[in-house]
């Protein structure tokens, strides 16, 4: 990464102590850490972020490009923004009747795992 061999990290810690003497050596360095464990854990949040909102668009996209008949399981768009309930004579078709399905594997004897 960096390329840095022994010879060199031993005289830059040699310049490092000298400059800034054993006492305030050992507290730069803990500062140094934590500055690089922050910026460490900042760059990985804003990565995570930028892969779920690509994500998220990808699958608006794929969501969209479907007609309304295959997205919603019907054959035509409903009349208005505001859809009605099924009546009571007619029969509810496509993912209407299919039981909400979990990501949760299947329980064993009535016991989690």
């Amino acid at each position: 990464m960096l390329d840095i061999g022994i010879s060199e990290l031993l005289i830059i810690m040699a310049v490092a102590l000298i400059v800034l003497g054993p006492k305030k050596l050992p507290e730069v360095a803990r500062s140094l850490g934590r500055g690089l464990a922050q910026f460490r854990r900042a760059s990985e949040d804003l990565r995570r972020s930028i892969l779920v909102e690509d994500e998220l668009q990808e699958r608006d996209k794929s969501t969209e490009a479907l007609p309304y008949s295959s997205a919603f399981g019907r054959s035509d768009p409903p009349a208005d923004e505001t859809e009605e309930a099924p009546q009571s004579d007619q029969k509810p078709t496509g993912s209407d009747t299919d039981p909400p399905q979990s990501d949760l594997p299947p329980k064993k004897n009535g016991i989690d795992g």
